[in-house]
């Protein structure tokens, strides 16, 4: 249960960092058929689908190296499925990472691409 706690709170983390910038957070841990999402947010037009690592006493980068082909091909299902749900098929999408370390938050923007 510890790695699912530190878990949630790397995503309010992320969220409050996300929003802090500008986003609009529009949903958490979207579930799709095929995979789940953390975060969901509006970056202007642009729907954003974000992944969140917390590693917190991992070293820098370690999350990023986590999210695996198969994971990316779960969150591109499940984006997917949210596009559909929500009727935002004509919406521009990316794929954001967020990593949280002790050092703090790192947002990469487009992180990875269908």
């Amino acid at each position: 249960m510890h790695s699912y706690s530190a878990g949630v709170k790397g995503e309010e983390a992320a969220a409050a960092y996300l929003t802090a910038k500008g986003m609009k957070l529009l949903s958490r841990r979207y579930r799709g058929a095929q995979g789940e999402i953390d975060l969901v947010l509006m970056d202007g037009p642009v729907i954003v689908f974000a992944e969140v690592k917390a590693r917190p006493n991992g070293n820098v980068g370690d999350g990023f190296f986590a999210i695996s082909p198969d994971k990316k091909r779960r969150m591109i299902s499940a984006a997917n499925a949210y596009l559909e749900e929500y009727d935002l098929l004509d919406y521009t999408a990316r794929f954001d990472a967020v990593e949280i370390t002790s050092a703090g938050i790192i947002h990469i923007p487009d992180a990875f691409r269908p």
